[in-house]
């Protein structure tokens, strides 16, 4: 299994400038543009990547090639709603299923679907179609992780100078920060 993200729902990063600033205790405002475009953008898909979570908040597509017994949970955390299934029949009639037929169950890790009925279709094919996205309000410590990472990359600025001659970029320290991002992040899967 493996969400795609289909497109961003909004343009609001979980972060802004002056938050930036103010972590950063950055004087002046001539580095706005590379704040707002690779700082704010590369520390929310640093901890979506971490996590598995969706922070920014955006629409989702899983493929399955047929649908798993009993309940099984969507690839990307933070679900909000889950928009559609679609399925194909083994004859090969395309269907939508009707939500009363399954039920969504959340939790702060990762969101489950389960079949109201005491199965799912059979099914050759699967698509499921969701939005996901944090709420930071409820994730305090999420917020603080993302504020220490911009402030690191601020710090570390230089280094992405030097990636793109072809040098690594230093990852942030992990640790104490990352255990910040443990609220939202989705349980690893073998």
């Amino acid at each position: 299994m493996g969400a795609v993200l289909v497109d961003y729902l909004d343009d609001v990063e979980p972060l802004t400038y002056e938050d930036v600033v103010n972590q950063a205790r950055i004087d002046g405002d001539d580095e706005e543009d590379f704040i707002t475009t690779i700082v704010i953008p590369g520390v929310r898909q640093t901890a979506e990547t971490k996590t598995g979570a969706a922070i920014r908040k955006a629409r989702y597509t899983e493929r399955l090639a047929a649908f798993p017994a009993g309940d099984f949970p969507l690839s990307v955390g933070q679900v909000t709603e889950v928009e559609s299934i679609t399925w194909r029949s083994v004859t090969g009639v395309n269907a939508t299923l009707d939500p009363t037929a399954y039920e969504v169950i959340p939790s702060t890790r990762e969101t489950r679907i389960a079949p109201l009925g005491s199965h799912w279709p059979r099914a050759t094919a699967v698509v499921i179609t969701y939005t996901a996205g944090a709420d930071l309000s409820k994730f305090p410590s999420v917020r603080s992780w993302l504020l220490l990472a911009a402030a690191w990359a601020w710090d570390q600025r230089e280094l992405f100078l030097l990636a793109q001659t072809r040098q690594a970029v230093m990852e942030m320290p992990g640790g104490y920060a990352d255990a910040l991002l443990d609220p939202i992040t989705v349980p690893p899967r073998f």
